[in-house]
């Protein structure tokens, strides 16, 4: 780790400490909320090192003199064993660690007791220790499974325990809880879910077991007691849940949020961006989304599968020539080093040694499934093809005997050797676009066709023989889970088990799990209802791989490929959206916009996560009125504004209406709509409506100070009413959001269309191209004339339209306005001509709408927008509107819960 890799961990580290933690001050102090709870999320990108992260924060928490640090580590054994393995090695490491801090459980305890010993002793501790640890402030940390058990032992203690000893003392006691991989199993469907634990599953018990370690069953709205502060402090890569659930929610991010930050290419550590640039170059980079998406694109890291043109069979044996290839060639660049064959029965006399006298670990992924007897399944193809050369149905041995044969290998490379050389050659390919993208003086060696005799004898010699498969799920039969460290054997220390391994999984691998050098991956899951944080975590194939970056590949789906890219947009949005609110320091969370897609959903996590579209349609039409008699101003601008210079529709009457001779620009548009005045429509006291054009221009990059700014302008009405349709200021906002980003590369943005296509990889000259001017028109009915007031006076007989208006009553009975039932009217095309009011231009043009008309307005067309005259039971007229907006236009969606 690089000393400016060192130093953003610290600085980030310090923000998440004094920012966030003690943002309100230390305990007790005025600033805290009455419940004495504060809540934020951690974001990280995906196996980017949120432990290297947690540790920091933890032991400048310890510095602060918190009271308790408590990490929730993961909801399996083994990551649980993990992570206490590692605070024990990179955390309590000062000396008399017992007049410190008190550590539970001890590595100690978990070794003798293990997992069967019963979390009641592992957590347990004594009223007298209690108080100790009180009076002389001595720390508590815990690392606790996320597990309902485990959590409610741990709360036990706290509560009847800690707690009374602090009240004793009658001083605040802080307790910080870290909640490692925060997504899972940490989200509750609604308050209700932290309320009674009786009948709820084992899964959603954990929300309720992690607030009772700070709270009281009887005191739902505050900690247990008066003298009890604490943190919840979610870590997690993958926050959209955590977004979207209930804001009542006791583990709902309200008081600060951050966005970690990992090394790269570009970005500078001030000010904060998603990513620095290091001095060390390539192999110091985090290689995620950016580098297998968007630098590396031209390689492609990520090679397209068609499953109607490949069989499994030979997606399985290209995979595995992969595979070997690379490792080879990695075996080639460990000059010196023993292989994973050579390595296996040799003995060392230290850990160190064994550690740098062989090759570093070389994995493969293959991801079938979420079903496990799909993993077996695939694991006995990879076996069969190593022993017969032809990836077939195969017996699957017990764990532990799962070895890669030679002769099968063999008959493959005599078989099909150009498919073998064809990796040399595009590995070296890939090489000269690492080299130029990494900016390095000479390109990762990758050997020439010359060599391959040397690079086939290493496959079979070395590699073949020294590489196992492992299937690893919950299955009995599954293998044990991977081991990169040498082990200690009876006369001395032997090799990492896991030098050369093919790994077979599924969900498990989604989590917590780094597969070290992993170079391949064969990913054939598919899913009919793709959830972007559940998949964004298993694309393992992120991490430090810059030094071997070339050797790494993904073969999937184009369809799955896309997907990915499409998380990876959403991802470095929503990071966007944190690092805005970290720069705004308003000292609690703003509406943070979560992203989902077209095809896909932010999560599953949640219940009815809905998507809502930044785009408001071909066609929308705004149909809430004022109250009857009270629509005199829009009636006003409509009159000024068709004063002269319009064209009767049709010719010379204008019994229909009347359309303006010229066009308006998107912006002057905007500005038209943004004149319209409601009594009950508007912007309220807290601006419902504009956040989500906040967080668009945030999206865009837009700056506060550019003379667009703002995009939402709807006029400040006390006690504003939420319309059921589109408000006209959402549509002006909309319009000179386009305007805007014709010229920008907003790469969480798509183009609407038949197919939306990412707004930054169509050329600006098209994008601005498609930014539509607007005829604007007036539609008549078939009322009695209007004899007086502003409508007068147009230049033809103004008519209003007889259309049947809903009133609206708020809760008191008081009429609010009314809402237009019908809007367009008919759309057909018949032999008489009559079609729709969205073609009324092309009507006062004199032509008929075409079927591809009817299909909505081709890009770079003009749009229309219509003001229908509707007349009121009254007497009296109100304005509606509607626009037909042609495609081309930018769209994201929204995910969005409803209530």
């Amino acid at each position: 780790m690089s000393e400016t890799s060192r130093g953003v961990i610290d600085a980030d580290a310090d923000y998440i400490v004094h920012k966030g933690v003690l943002g309100a001050g230390p305990a007790g102090d005025r600033r805290w909320p009455a419940s004495r709870q504060r809540n934020g999320v951690v974001m990280g990108a995906v196996q980017s090192g949120k432990t290297a992260s947690m540790m920091a924060v933890a032991a400048k928490l310890l510095d602060a003199e918190v009271d308790g640090v408590v990490i929730l580590a993961g909801t399996r054994r083994a990551l649980w064993l993990q992570t206490l393995e590692r605070l024990a090695a990179q955390l309590d490491t000062l000396e008399s660690p017992l007049q410190r801090r008190e550590l539970i459980p001890s590595v100690r305890a978990v070794e003798t007791e293990g997992f069967s010993g019963g979390p009641s002793a592992l957590y347990s501790m004594t009223p007298q220790k209690a108080k100790r640890l009180v009076q002389k402030r001595r720390p508590l940390i815990a690392v606790v499974m996320k597990n309902t058990t485990h959590l409610e032992h741990m709360g036990r203690t706290l509560r009847d325990v800690l707690y009374p000893a602090a009240a004793e003392a009658a001083r605040p006691f802080h307790l910080v809880v870290i909640d490692d991989e925060a997504d899972d199993s940490s989200i509750g469907e609604g308050s209700s879910a932290f309320l009674d634990i009786d009948g709820s599953s084992h899964e959603k018990q954990v929300p309720l077991r992690i607030t009772d370690l700070w709270r009281g069953r009887n005191s739902p709205g505050g900690t247990v007691n008066e003298h009890v502060y604490a943190t919840y402090l979610a870590y997690t890569a993958t926050p959209q849940a955590n977004f979207l659930q209930d804001a009542s929610n006791p583990l709902a991010p309200r008081d600060f949020v951050v966005s970690l930050r990992t090394p790269g290419a570009e970005g500078m550590t001030k000010p904060r961006s998603s990513s620095y640039r290091v001095p060390e170059g390539l192999k110091a980079w985090y290689t995620g989304g950016d580098v297998y998406y968007e630098k590396l694109a031209a390689i492609p890291l990520c090679r397209a599968i068609d499953p109607t043109e490949t069989s499994e069979e030979e997606q399985i044996a290209d995979a595995m020539r992969a595979y070997l290839v690379a490792s080879a060639i990695r075996l080639l660049r460990s000059e010196g080093r023993l292989g994973p064959f050579s390595a296996r029965g040799h003995v060392f006399e230290s850990r160190a040694e064994a550690k740098v006298s062989t090759v570093p670990p070389m994995s493969m992924l293959v991801h079938p499934s979420a079903a496990m007897n799909g993993h077996f399944d695939a694991a006995a193809r990879i076996l069969q093809w190593s022993r017969t050369g032809e990836a077939g149905p195969g017996p699957i041995p017990d764990a532990g005997e799962r070895s890669l044969e030679v002769e099968g290998i063999r008959i493959d490379m005599e078989q099909r050797p150009e498919r073998w050389l064809a990796w040399l050659e595009e590995y070296r390919r890939a090489s000269l676009v690492v080299a130029d993208v990494g900016e390095l003086s000479d390109p990762p060696f990758v050997p020439d066709d010359g060599l391959w005799p040397e690079v086939r004898s290493l496959v079979l010699e070395e590699l073949v023989p020294g590489t196992n498969v492992a299937v690893i799920n919950s299955d009995p039969d599954a293998d044990d889970r991977p081991r990169y460290d040498p082990v200690r054997g009876e006369d001395g220390w032997c090799a990492a088990p896991n030098l050369s391994t093919v790994f077979v999984s599924g969900t498990v691998m989604s989590r917590g799990l780094t597969l070290e050098g992993l170079t391949t991956t064969l990913f054939t899951r598919t899913s009919n209802a793709p959830l972007a944080d559940t998949q964004m975590q298993m694309q393992r194939w992120f991490g430090y791989r810059g030094s071997y970056i070339e050797l790494c590949r993904v073969f999937a789906s184009d369809a799955q490929v896309e997907l990915f890219r499409s998380y990876h947009v959403n991802d470095e949005a929503l990071r966007r959206e944190i690092l805005a609110a970290m720069e705004a320091e308003e000292g609690s969370v703003p509406d943070i916009a979560v992203l989902q897609g077209h095809s896909f959903k932010a999560t599953g996590k949640v219940p009815n996560v809905q998507g809502h579209r930044l785009n408001p349609g071909p066609r929308p039409f705004v149909r809430y009125m004022n109250p009857e008699g009270r629509d005199d101003e829009n009636l006003r601008l409509v009159a000024d504004l068709f004063s002269d210079h319009v064209v009767p529709v049709p010719a010379p009457d204008g019994r229909q209406g009347m359309l303006l001779e010229h066009t308006f620009s998107a912006v002057e548009v905007a500005e038209l709509l943004e004149s319209l005045r409601y009594q009950h429509l508007g912007r309220g006291s807290d601006g419902p409506g504009s956040s989500r054009w906040k967080s668009a221009a945030r999206q865009a990059g837009i700056a506060d100070d550019d003379p667009i700014q703002p995009l939402y302008r709807a006029p400040a009405v006390a006690g504003a009413i939420a319309p059921q349709s589109v408000s006209p200021y959402d549509l002006a906002a909309y319009l000179r959001f386009w305007d805007a980003v014709a010229t920008r590369d907003v790469s969480s943005l798509v183009a609407v269309g038949a197919r939306p296509t990412p707004w930054n990889l169509l050329s600006h000259s098209a994008r601005e191209r498609n930014v539509p001017r607007f005829h604007i028109g007036l539609r008549f009915g078939s009322g009695e004339p209007i004899r007086e007031g502003p409508l007068a006076l147009l230049p033809v007989e103004a008519r209003p339209m007889q259309r049947e208006v809903k009133e609206l009553t708020d809760a008191s009975g008081v009429n609010v306005g009314g809402e237009l039932v019908a809007t367009w009217g008919a759309r057909n095309i018949t032999d008489t001509g009559i079609f729709g009011d969205e073609f009324f231009d092309i009507r006062a043009q004199g032509r008929q709408p075409t079927e591809e008309d009817l299909d909505g307005r081709a890009p770079g067309a003009d749009g229309l927008v219509l003001f229908h005259l509707v007349g009121r039971v009254g007497g009296g007229q109100s304005i509606a509107v509607g626009l037909s907006i042609p495609s081309g236009g930018p769209d994201h969606v929204e995910a969005r819960v409803g209530r």
